[in-house]
């Protein structure tokens, strides 16, 4: 955004894009309205001069459409208002993973972090989803049978997996749980450093005494960027992720792409 943006997408050429039924005012499309709208645009000090409404599709078979009412040349840039796609991700597009790569500003702070923490030994990462707002979105969800809940189809589409529904262990994992898997992946790849991102709460202290025989040595960053955890996570030897987490997807796609082993909890691994 300084020093691209500029010259591709001046100020006085940026117009925002929203999807409204075509007898929709294009003044409904507010692109800076509401969190986290407002505070991302801001954040790039990005403002819209205009607006654009469609009412076209996201699949490959609206590539023609889009090439003839959005050029390149008179729309170099497209800024939508939401993801130009379906959530959770559907199965048939996880494999785009593949064309996204960590920036080299990031790789350079994963290797450092990887050397500051763990001398560049391998080691499990482990995402935990358990702040009070995560607690609260688990708590009936067994009520709902329900197989895609959030990002739930990543696991339970899964061909070893035996769950009908999302259960509230695998939505919202006690700390048993996690100490029961995570010491089982400790003992089965004998890798002792481990790495955790989380929203709330690390296990830090819980994890070292039940583990205190496998003499693990866990590090937790919380960093500024989430980016930065995910990359950390997408670089573990092994990954133990939340099934219904958004954020956990991510990680796991990174990691399938390049065929890296990964776990969820909430299943007998």
């Amino acid at each position: 955004m300084e020093k691209f943006a500029p010259h591709v997408w001046p100020p006085e050429s940026r117009i925002g894009f929203c999807w409204l039924p075509v007898d929709t005012s294009k003044s409904e499309c507010k692109m800076k309205d509401g969190n986290p709208f407002e505070p991302f645009w801001n954040e790039l000090h990005v403002d819209f001069v205009d607006t654009v409404t469609y009412q076209l599709n996201y699949d490959e078979y609206s590539i023609d459409q889009w090439n003839q009412l959005f050029p390149s040349d008179r729309y170099p840039v497209i800024a939508l208002k939401g993801a130009p796609a379906s959530f959770p991700m559907e199965a048939r597009y996880r494999y785009l993973q593949k064309y996204m790569n960590w920036s080299e500003n990031i790789m350079n702070e994963v290797q450092q972090h990887q050397q500051k923490l763990f001398n560049n030994e391998s080691y499990i990462g482990i995402h935990l989803r358990n702040d009070l707002d995560w607690e609260r979105a688990c708590a009936d969800v067994e009520s709902y049978k329900t197989r895609s809940y959030m990002a739930s189809p990543q696991c339970l589409d899964l061909p070893t997996s035996s769950h009908t529904f999302v259960t509230h262990k695998i939505c919202y994992p006690s700390d048993d749980e996690i100490l029961r898997l995570l010491k089982n992946v400790v003992l089965r790849t004998r890798i002792h450093n481990i790495y955790v991102a989380t929203d709330k709460r690390p296990m830090i202290k819980e994890i070292e005494e039940y583990l205190s025989a496998q003499h693990v040595h866990v590090k937790h960053l919380d960093p500024w960027l989430p980016v930065i955890d995910a990359a950390m996570l997408a670089h573990a030897n092994y990954f133990i992720g939340n099934c219904v987490s958004s954020f956990t997807a991510i990680v796991k796609r990174a990691r399938d792409v390049k065929d890296l082993p990964s776990a969820f909890w909430g299943f007998n691994n």
